[in-house]
């Protein structure tokens, strides 16, 4: 029987496709998309008195980490005469088959995507996306993600980089970061324990990363560390805030491929999926009182 939290995920991707299909033959316009805004100190102080401090930490730990990450790879690069290029763009989810036979995740092959995978971990503990993770393990100061800009920018471009050269460093868009996890996972349950302590870290990394990245209200922005505008925002486009609500329910059920993570992170877990579905069913929009669908995106404070 199916877990009343998988019900209540797996109805609200449901009713959103249903409701799309449905109607799709609706001409009349009835609003216009606005580009999302970024979390800031200032939109914070906004709130209530008793809610600021959990965001404001929040807001600060994002900044922390995006520092910790710049610097990581900053120090990388010194002594390196010649930067190695950006990883090529790829479809990440064709390089990390998640539905093959158990015993093809002790293979070489599957082994070698496993090492890839670790290689390309950012230092908070989540990947980039659009990457090919069965090609070469990342080389020392290359970058954690292949570059990610619209090839063809339109005026006022939601998806526009505060940076170019730091754009999707952490996301959960285009089910990345989860298929990394969940790849991992097969890949260390074929292993014995020395030989699969390292996807198992990564692993775990990856958990802390979900957890760090959740914001107080139990939702996930696009991009973490935050990237500002359209990407911090609640995301459940691509299945973004389904995927990560998802795995840590495994993780908090104690799933055989997940076991092995530490009975403090399950629990953690747990209480991160509690606070996903109250943040699912407050993003359900209502009309006249009447719950109806849910946006691809949601803004953090006004949920």
């Amino acid at each position: 029987m199916k877990s009343k939290t998988r019900q209540i995920l797996q109805f609200s991707i449901a009713f959103c496709f249903t409701f799309a299909v449905c109607s799709a033959g609706w001409a009349s316009t009835i609003g216009k998309s606005e580009p999302a805004q970024s979390l800031t100190a200032a939109r914070i102080s906004a709130l209530p008195a008793s809610e600021r401090g959990e965001w404001l930490a929040y807001l600060k730990h994002s900044e922390q980490q995006e520092k910790l990450d710049r610097s990581a790879l900053a120090s990388e690069r010194q002594g390196i005469k010649e930067t190695p290029p950006d990883p090529s763009l790829g479809f990440s989810a064709r390089s990390m088959p998640l539905d093959r036979e158990a015993s093809w995740y002790g293979s070489p092959e599957a082994r070698h995507v496993a090492d890839v995978i670790v290689s390309f971990q950012t230092p908070a503990g989540g990947w980039g996306k659009n990457m090919n993770m069965s090609g070469a393990i990342r080389a020392r100061g290359q970058s954690f993600v292949p570059d990610n800009s619209n090839r063809l920018p339109s005026p006022g471009d939601f998806d526009a980089p505060r940076d170019p050269s730091w754009h999707y460093v952490g996301t959960l868009d285009n089910d990345a970061t989860i298929t990394e996890m969940r790849f991992l996972a097969k890949v260390q349950a074929t292993l014995p324990r020395a030989d699969g302590e390292v996807y198992r870290t990564g692993f775990v990394r990856g958990v802390r990363y979900l957890l760090a990245a959740q914001y107080p209200n139990g939702g996930w922005p696009q991009v973490w560390p935050l990237e500002g505008g359209y990407h911090d925002a609640i995301t459940f486009n691509d299945d973004a805030l389904y995927n990560a609500t998802e795995l840590l329910t495994d993780v908090s059920e104690g799933k055989p491929e997940d076991a092995f993570v530490p009975d403090d992170l399950r629990n953690r877990a747990a209480t991160a999926v509690a606070n996903a579905l109250k943040c699912i069913l407050a993003a359900q929009f209502r009309v006249a009182g009447r719950e109806t669908i849910w946006g691809q995106q949601v803004d953090m404070v006004r949920l």
